[in-house]
């Protein structure tokens, strides 16, 4: 029981801190098997607050609020039934239309196994330079596991961004929609990504 107003306290944390950082709505995921990472309008971890998690009139560090919210959603993705699974991603940043394609990224025992292009990936758009090779497949060294989405969340959200927007899966608590932006003269790279339609696939036994 302990446990469960615990976790109702950070999850009520956690929706304060995501409305005064960003106006935005939370997309989710659906179930599809194609990659698709686009966002969508459906409200998210705020449906489950109840109004008494946070005391009014309290005051709440918007930094450590998130961090913590963070952990929640991360517990809640520690409970999902398999580490097998892909999903369909997208990075915002890049240099060239390849690296901000869509991917679908395919993971096994918890751990990357092969990333491929999405059947509806962008990959040129004319502003290549002369003589630009397309790679033959997305580089597995750019992308993560959910695993490896959370520590980049975290990692920049400790480096003090300007302007940070978070969107998490209903379900499995993924991050689906992450905007992470710093000011110009920051050594920090802004973050900004989609993730969605995740499901099982088969693979090695766990």
């Amino acid at each position: 029981m302990k446990r469960t107003i615990t976790l109702t306290a950070l999850v009520g944390i956690l929706a304060l801190a995501l409305a005064v950082c960003s106006s935005d709505p939370e997309p989710t995921a659906t179930s599809e098997p194609t990659p698709q990472p686009t966002a969508t309008t459906a409200p998210l971890g705020s449906q489950i607050v109840t109004e008494s998690a946070i005391p009014s009139g309290a005051e709440v560090d918007r930094k450590a609020a998130m961090l913590l919210g963070i952990e929640v959603h991360r517990q809640i993705w520690g409970t999902r039934p398999s580490g097998n699974y892909k999903f369909g991603f997208q990075w915002n940043v890049g240099e060239f239309a390849y690296q901000r394609a869509n991917v679908e990224v395919r993971v096994l025992k918890d751990e990357l196994d092969e990333v491929l292009w999405a059947e509806n990936a962008v990959k040129t758009d004319g502003t290549e330079p002369e003589g630009f090779k397309l790679p033959d497949k997305p580089d597995d060294d750019d992308y993560y596991t959910i695993d490896g989405l959370f520590g980049v969340i975290q990692e920049a959200i400790e480096s003090d961004p300007d302007r940070v927007s978070l969107g998490f899966d209903s379900v499995f608590g993924f991050p689906t929609s992450v905007v992470i932006a710093f000011l110009p003269n920051r050594d920090h790279e802004d973050v900004s990504f989609f993730a969605a339609q995740l499901v099982p696939i088969p693979g090695p036994p766990e």
